[in-house]
C-alpha cells in the first residue's frame, strides 16, 4: 500500500512539472528567436544604413571680384563673377542618393556676394562620384563698407576667404527601403590666392577643399 501511494505521488509530481517544463522550453525558444531577429536587423542596418554624401571643391575660377566703381549709386558695390567646380561622392555601396531643390550661393565675411543659383536634380548610384560645375555672380552686389575695405586689404595680401553654401534636400534609396526627404546643408570655407586684377583664371586653393555636410 505504501509503495502504491509513493508511486501515485511521483506520478502526480511528474504531471505537475510537465507543463512548467514546456513553458520554459517555449520561453527559451522565444528568446532565441528574438535574439536571431535582433541580430538580423542589426546586420541589415549596418549593411544598408545611409551615410551622408561628401562634397569638396575641386577648383575655383574668378572672373571678377572687385569694387564696382562705375556705379554712381554707391561705392559699396561689388562686381562678382566666379565658377566653382564641385566633386560629389556617394560613400554608400548599397544605397543611392537623390538630390533635389539644390541651390548654391557665395559669401564673403558672412555677406552674400553672389545670389543663389538653382542646380539641377541629381541621382547618384551607390559608390558613385560625380562632378558639378556652376557659375555665379552679379554685376552689382550691395555690401557693407567694411566688406569693401576688407576685400581691398585681402587682395593686397593675395589671400581671400570665401564661403560657398549649397542648400537642398536629399533622400536615400536601397533595394530594401526608400527614406523621405531631409534637408541638405553644405558649407565650404575656402581660402583662395587672389590679388586685385588677378581674374579670368583658376585661383589656387589655400585651404582644405572638403566641405561640411549636414543632413
Amino acid at each position: 500500500m505504501d509503495e502504491e501511494n509513493t508511486e501515485n505521488a511521483e506520478n502526480t509530481e511528474n504531471t505537475e512539472n510537465t507543463p512548467n517544463s514546456s513553458n520554459r522550453v517555449r520561453l527559451v525558444l522565444f528568446c532565441i528567436a528574438l535574439i536571431l531577429v535582433g541580430i538580423s536587423a542589426l546586420i541589415l542596418y549596418l549593411l544598408f544604413r545611409p551615410s551622408k554624401p561628401y562634397f569638396s571643391v575641386a577648383s575655383v575660377w574668378v572672373y571678377a571680384l572687385t569694387n564696382n566703381v562705375s556705379s554712381s549709386q554707391s561705392s559699396n558695390l561689388l562686381c562678382t563673377s566666379m565658377q566653382f567646380n564641385f566633386v560629389l561622392n556617394n560613400p554608400n555601396d548599397r544605397v543611392g542618393i537623390f538630390y533635389d531643390r539644390l541651390s548654391v550661393s557665395v559669401y564673403y565675411h558672412n555677406e552674400p556676394i553672389a545670389p543663389p543659383v538653382a542646380l539641377p536634380s541629381i541621382f547618384q548610384k551607390p559608390s558613385e562620384t560625380g562632378a558639378l560645375s556652376q557659375a555665379l555672380g552679379a554685376p552689382i552686389v550691395p555690401v557693407s563698407e567694411d566688406a569693401v575695405t576688407q576685400l581691398t586689404l585681402d587682395q593686397a595680401n593675395g589671400v581671400v576667404g570665401l564661403k560657398v553654401v549649397v542648400l537642398g534636400q536629399v533622400k536615400y534609396k536601397s533595394t530594401l527601403y526608400k527614406t523621405g526627404w531631409s534637408m541638405l546643408y553644405v558649407t565650404c570655407d575656402l581660402v583662395v590666392g587672389l590679388k586685385k586684377g588677378g581674374t579670368s583664371t583658376t585661383v589656387p586653393l589655400l585651404s582644405n577643399p572638403e566641405c561640411l555636410v549636414e543632413t
